[in-house]
């Protein structure tokens, strides 16, 4: 057996800490691979960056790379101050794509989350509260009445007829629907939950003594399947932005408070808005005779909403957007609020909210809660809806230039954005969206837009919704403004 010296340990002690460097670098170096792969593949899907940043970055991450190969894998004649120096610099590279993977794949989240469309409407069963009927087992081998000029009436029946067996009975209109209710010539009602609020708002009476006692959902086909894609940073394009009030979230179908119609051209860098007020009577889409407030379109799906609209004003409406109300808050509030410009002095109380808001003549600065309050009042005006309108294109003009202004917003746009996932969808495509983004972050184009608002006098007339004899409130458009919409529509859409 050989004598173990001190020269021995010399000697081989060094190469011992050698091998824990060793060790210790390619853990480090196999991180920055994986981290650094997993960032470019995001950042390429992402589709917002230019080729040449693209190519920059990998450029600077292979040689970040290939220094730390060098020197914490392949020389071995290297101080231990240099590995240390090398280990937190492949340190720091790691943490970095970590972070930018996280900003580029919360990103492509929100775009995919956006840009999958699935449509829902909800029913609601109702019964009369005296009759103790309080699940839906208390229906079975009972009637049930159905509203028959309902499209989905027949997928209620079908939801409903794996859960219990009943009689149903189909009616015309809301008004005999819920009148057989009441009278109890069926022991309960299937209607869709935004008709029963518009019911609860126009006629309350006739639900009196009546109780909800089952929800449930179907999902709405897309009639946008075959969407001609338009190049969006190039032609002009029309876009429906659809506002609802449902606050079952952005997929439930809901009456459309909101309907604006943006003309954008992206070459001369100018946006048309369109406000169409809710009460407008309009001839719903493939229906004939009675005709019906605008906002009730969207109780049949966003598609009624831009189908009707098309042939009000003789449009093709290209994309369409859906807004739930409680998005504005947040986006403003994200960005750090927004300039507004009022025309009328007034202290508004957010809904929920123990603050005060108050609005002076001229511009001012708001936050989220009261940039949607002030888009949402309508009754300290005269001109009520179609004032309330011009308010809610203010807020969204408001909210374009605040984007605009600095590139500093547009770089936590998806950051924004993804707050406000959760109530947005549209049916642009993934590639309009991103090339749209690219364009602004490599030109910085300040938009100018332009509002208008549909103009008309007030009446009272029965509606499809809810039947010829219990007339509402309704707005008939004066001819010459829907001409003068008309006219600025196609003054935008040419692009020479």
């Amino acid at each position: 057996m050989s004598e173990f010296t001190e020269r021995d340990f010399i000697e081989k002690e060094p190469i011992k800490k050698n091998g824990n460097w060793k060790g210790v670098g390619a853990l480090l170096v196999t991180a920055q691979v994986i981290t650094s792969i997993l960032f470019l593949v995001s950042l390429i899907t992402m589709n917002i960056i230019s080729g040449a940043l693209i190519t920059l970055t990998i450029a600077v991450l292979i040689v970040l790379f290939g220094f730390s190969v060098i020197k914490l894998l392949l020389q071995n004649k290297v101080s231990n101050i240099t590995k240390i120096i090398c280990g937190i610099i492949s340190v720091i590279c790691i943490a970095g794509t970590i972070m930018a993977f996280r900003y580029t794949n919360a990103f492509n989240g929100f775009v995919n989350k956006i840009t999958s469309q699935k449509e829902m409407k909800e029913y609601s069963v109702m019964v009369m509260e005296d009759t103790g009927i309080t699940e839906i087992k208390g229906l079975a081998d009972k009637s049930l009445g159905f509203l028959r000029t309902d499209e989905k009436v027949g997928n209620a029946e079908q939801h409903l007829q794996t859960l219990i067996k009943f009689a149903p009975e189909f009616y015309d209109d809301v008004e005999t629907l819920t009148g057989v209710l009441t009278s109890k010539i069926v022991s309960g009602i299937v209607l869709e939950t935004d008709r029963l609020e518009m019911v609860k708002e126009d006629a309350a009476d006739s639900i009196k003594g009546t109780r909800v006692i089952y929800t449930f959902e179907i999902e709405l086909e897309s009639e946008n399947a075959e969407i001609v894609e338009k190049q969006v940073t190039k032609e002009p394009f029309i876009l429906y932005i659809s506002g609802t009030d449902s606050r079952a979230g952005v997929k439930a179908t809901a009456r459309s408070d909101v309907n604006i119609v943006a003309v954008v051209n992206p070459k001369k860098g100018k946006i048309l808005l369109v406000s169409i007020p809710r009460d407008t009577y309009v001839q719903l889409h493939g229906t004939t005779g009675i005709r019906d407030k605008l906002t009730h379109a969207g109780v049949y799906g966003i598609d009624m909403s831009k189908t009707t609209i098309e042939d009000f004003l003789g449009i093709n409406i290209d994309y369409t957007a859906k807004v739930s109300f409680d998005t504005v808050v947040k986006v403003v509030d994200q960005l750090d609020g927004v300039e507004i410009n009022s025309d009328k002095e007034m202290d508004l109380k957010p809904e929920g909210k123990d603050k005060t808001c108050h609005y002076v003549v001229g511009k001012q600065q708001v936050d989220g809660d009261c940039a949607l309050r002030f888009a949402r009042e309508r009754k300290s005006y005269e001109r009520g809806d179609r004032h309330r309108g011009e308010n809610q294109m203010e807020v969204i003009t408001a909210i374009v230039n605040k984007l605009s202004s600095s590139r500093n917003y547009l770089l936590r746009l998806p950051e924004i954005l993804n707050i406000a996932a959760d109530s947005f969808e549209t049916s642009l495509t993934r590639d309009n969206i991103t090339s749209f983004i690219r364009m602004q972050l490599n030109d910085g184009t300040k938009w100018e837009v332009e509002s208008i608002s549909i103009d008309g006098a007030g009446s009272m007339q029965g509606t499809y919704s809810m039947g010829a004899n219990r007339p509402l409130y309704v707005m008939l458009a004066y001819p010459e403004s829907v001409e003068t919409a008309k006219a600025k529509i196609q003054e935008y859409l040419v692009n020479e």
